[in-house]
């Protein structure tokens, strides 16, 4: 990335701040081009500090001053940062919005076509350079742009682009995916308690369990169920415990529950719009 760009980060949340340490994991940008801003000045000054990098009193500054500018604010909250930042924003920024169901086209309308809009589906995983991140282009956004993208996810994990149509599945699948796989590992440290490990034994063999797994079908290049046939031998343990797993409607409801979430971020870019205009 050119030394010389700044990216500013308006929001500083648990994916904002998520954002900032993955920029630095990554050293996709030195300390001294980051800059933070937050609706609450005192924790935009506690993660400036915590991280070393600068810090902007307003966002209306920080859009002044970047020329990678990310909106992480809540969906409920980005009319009304669009309306103050708008006026500020540089001509020529890319804009990056990581709002879940927040579409392109609100972004562009509320900022009066001021900069080039990029969707962005991070996920918090990006803050120790493992992130899964999807995005697709704006109306005025270039394929310069495109490898701009590239160039800062792709540093803090895989990145792929989409079309904007499928960014809410997105938004079920690897955005809220983080939640609910840190739910089945809670579920599998407790099998592990109860059948009578120690739980920070429990706690380690579950974690580097899915960590493994997961590299081992990335790397081998292995469909989910090609690894479980290979682990599940006939009335073997694996093979009794998936037997529960299924009589207990666990597969589907994994499956329902993705559906659910992208459902719920189609949902949000209604309430959003809806809300702009009351």
């Amino acid at each position: 990335m050119d030394g010389q760009h700044t990216i500013g980060i308006a929001g500083v949340g648990k994916m904002g701040e998520a954002l900032v340490r993955g920029l630095l994991v990554g050293h996709v940008f030195p300390p001294a081009r980051i800059f933070v801003s937050d609706a609450i000045p005192p924790r935009a000054k506690e993660v400036s500090a915590k991280h070393g990098v600068g810090f902007s009193e307003t966002v209306q500054d920080l859009a002044g001053r970047a020329d990678i500018l990310v909106l992480a604010a809540k969906p409920k909250d980005m009319a009304s940062l669009l309306g103050a930042i708008g006026p500020r924003v540089k001509k020529d920024a890319l804009v990056i919005t990581l709002a879940a169901g927040v579409r392109t086209s609100f972004i562009e309308k509320g900022l009066a076509r001021r900069g080039r809009v990029v969707r962005i589906m991070p996920n918090l995983a990006c803050a120790v350079g493992e992130g899964a991140t999807a995005f697709a282009l704006g109306k005025t956004a270039t394929e310069h742009d495109a490898l701009t993208v590239e160039e800062i996810f792709g540093a803090i994990g895989r990145v792929t682009m989409v079309e904007e149509k499928m960014l809410d599945a997105v938004t079920g699948l690897s955005g809220s995916g983080p939640g609910f796989i840190a739910a089945l590992a809670h579920s599998m440290i407790e099998g592990g308690v109860r059948s009578g490990l120690p739980r920070e034994v429990a706690y380690k063999l579950t974690l580097q369990t899915m960590k493994g797994t997961a590299e081992l079908l990335l790397i081998d290049g292995l469909e989910p169920m090609q690894l479980f046939r290979m682990v599940a031998t006939p009335n073997g343990t694996t093979e009794a415990g998936w037997k529960v797993m299924e009589a207990r409607g666990v597969p589907s409801a994994i499956s329902d529950g993705i559906v659910a979430a992208s459902a719920r971020a189609a949902e949000l870019a209604s309430e959003v719009a809806k809300a702009a205009h009351r």
